[in-house]
């Protein structure tokens, strides 16, 4: 889409956001019951901090890898004296319970994170009702997952940013909070949700519906106390920080991929603990279609609200063109199709251990599975579910910067796959196409499902498609490529980008910069992220670039939300400045504003979208409410 001759396209500027992106002190504690250690003090501590928690679920508690122990780099952890109160470390606060239904618990709170008895415990002891185990477990869960997208992605997450308002040309204001609040005692509610506008994660509290292990009708069930609801909400949290602009529900797809990814990396995440594979893998016979835990999610939470054995079935035959559009019914085909695929790969590297244990009849023993075998297949299927977790979560930087719906997804995993394993010697890119061919989530465009075409284009070597800025020999990095930049090094970098892009005729034709087209119009064209990445492959190597976000939106017409008619891309650079990768939006800005309107007019869509009494677009301010566990 190139710029009409004659005319001058709108100026590229930076985004408010990418300045906040940065690397900031530690903001200044609350009064604290403990002291904070000195530098001295911190001498003394070990390098890593062990904590028990609930693996998968609650019910399963008293069984082999019922509870893991999940190992964090120590941070001091101080508790802040009320009325504030809350276990505070540098990312996360967990905030305790207020008011005086919880006066008999204070007590209780009379937390020493740091003491030499609790860190050789390896925390508190698991418990239903400790709210001190409570606060450990919301803490630990929420910052292994923090651990696990930095390691994926290759670069710190900046969590807690938040629009707090916009200018007069539609521009964005931000803010980002000191501490990332979770509050597992928020509410008497069998809910959990995101809350953007707080930089918080709120977890219910309820009384059982019915019985399950652990629980009679009627007892206090914590929705934090579920490993699942955890890494489900903080997925929220974290997908949010990466692509904010995947809430703006331009299309039947976005929420609903908002709350399948939050699925699927909380079904991924639970195939660490090798203690607990094993023992599924045991009970199972090495069958994956019959493992139990593994093969439900919130179990728990979902019985004693009175859902089901399980809160959403991770297998099974939903169809994309058959299922309605509520978000969670929605992203479950997709659920569906992503485990469909591991499925698939795990049971192909189950059938060659078992050949090997047979001596190729691949038929079993009758009795007890070898526990020998059954922790061989448990690190098999550990690893490949590592493996698609970490697609899962690379995917997100080769995907486009809003508008984002499954088929396009399944682009972007292809794209940042081959990217790190040119060859698929194990089919796993395979199993992908056929699993999202067999749930018919279709390409609306007419491509096959060969990765050849699947992936996005790559951009040739010789491309004079360079940004001198975002060469690694001239960014000066604060420590690992992958850390958050100092303030001044970033509005350095930024502003240089901003200024090659302007100043290229060549980079305003490939991102298709356009004028507005017409004088009740007016086009706001940001740089809404610049991130450097360092990340290791699979050969051992690490692989080292830049990740650039382009939005481009067009205000006035019958479109107060910018979003019906615009423009945007997500642009990979090498670690020498050069564009290697480009996930763009299809340039048709026409189609898109007419997709966008007949969403808006459906039964989900209405729900976000509304009409003034001018007939005017808007979008809704309270997207997140609907981002919920249920």
């Amino acid at each position: 889409m190139n710029t009409p001759a004659g005319k001058v396209a709108d100026k590229v500027t930076v985004s408010a956001r990418v300045l906040h992106e940065v690397r900031s002190p530690r903001p200044a504690c609350l009064p604290c019951q403990t002291p904070a250690p000195t530098s001295a003090d911190l001498r003394d501590y070990p390098t890593m901090r062990a904590m028990r928690v609930y693996a998968a679920d609650t019910s399963i508690r008293s069984q082999r890898g019922g509870i893991v122990t999940i190992a964090l780099p120590f941070e001091p952890l101080t508790v802040t004296a009320p009325p504030a109160t809350a276990l505070r470390g540098e990312r996360f606060a967990v905030v305790l319970p207020q008011g005086d239904a919880w006066t008999k618990l204070h007590g209780m709170f009379d937390m020493k994170p740091d003491s030499a008895a609790i860190l050789a415990d390896s925390g508190y002891a698991p418990s239903l009702s400790d709210p001190r185990f409570i606060v450990q477990m919301v803490y630990a869960v929420a910052s292994d997952l923090y651990i696990t997208f930095r390691r994926a992605l290759g670069r710190e997450i900046a969590l807690g940013l938040r629009p707090v308002s916009t200018d007069d040309d539609g521009a964005e204001i931000w803010q980002r909070s000191g501490c990332f609040e979770l509050h597992p005692w928020a509410m008497e509610e069998a809910q959990a949700w995101y809350d953007r506008k707080e930089a918080r994660i709120s977890f219910g509290y309820y009384k059982a519906k019915q019985d399950a292990v652990g629980y009679a009708p009627g007892s206090r069930v914590f929705t934090a106390l579920s490993h699942d609801v955890i890494v489900h909400e903080m997925t929220h949290a974290l997908l949010d920080a990466v692509k904010p602009h995947f809430v703006t529900p331009t299309n039947r797809d976005v929420l609903a991929f908002h709350e399948a990814f939050a699925d699927l990396i909380a079904i991924f995440q639970r195939f660490r603990y090798a203690d607990l594979v094993a023992e599924q893998i045991t009970n199972a016979r090495a069958n994956i279609d019959a493992l139990d835990i593994l093969n439900s999610l919130a179990r728990t939470f979902a019985k004693t609200s009175g859902l089901g054995n399980t809160l959403r079935p991770l297998s099974g035959d939903l169809m994309y063109d058959t299922v309605g559009e509520e978000p969670h019914d929605l992203g479950n085909v997709l659920v569906q199709a992503v485990y469909q695929a591991f499925r698939v790969v795990a049971n192909r590297r189950i059938d060659r251990l078992v050949d090997i244990a047979t001596n190729g009849t691949g038929i079993l023993p009758p009795g007890a599975l070898s526990p020998s075998l059954a922790d061989e297949i448990a690190q098999r299927v550990s690893k490949t579910a590592r493996i698609f977790q970490t697609m899962l979560i690379r995917a997100l930087d080769y995907c486009p910067p809003f508008d984002i719906g499954f088929f396009t997804f399944l682009r972007a995993v292809i794209s940042a796959d081959i990217r790190l394993v040119p060859v698929d010697d194990d089919g796993i890119r395979d199993a992908w196409m056929e699993a999202f061919r067999y749930h018919r989530i279709f390409p609306t465009d007419g491509l096959h499902y060969a990765e050849e075409q699947i992936a996005w284009d790559r951009i040739p070597e010789d491309t004079k498609l360079r940004i001198p800025a975002l060469s690694f020999s001239q960014t000066a990095f604060a420590g690992n490529p992958g850390d958050l930049l100092p303030m001044e090094t970033a509005v350095t970098q930024a502003s240089e980008v901003a200024t090659t892009i302007n100043q290229s005729a060549e980079w305003r034709a490939h991102l298709g910069l356009q004028t507005a087209p017409d004088s009740g119009t007016h086009i706001n064209t940001e740089i809404v992220g610049i991130r450097s990445f360092a990340r290791p492959g699979p050969n051992g190597m690490t692989e080292f670039g830049t990740v650039v976000e382009i939005v481009s939106r067009t205000f006035g017409g019958r479109d107060r939300s910018g979003f019906m008619s615009s423009q945007g891309a997500c642009l990979i650079f090498e670690s020498e400045g050069r564009l290697s990768s480009c996930a763009p939006l299809s340039p048709d800005r026409e189609t898109r504003r007419q997709d966008i309107e007949q969403y808006s007019v459906s039964a989900q869509g209405a729900r976000s979208w509304s009409r003034d009494s001018g007939n005017v677009w808007k979008l809704g301010s309270d997207i997140f409410a609907g981002l919920c566990i249920r």
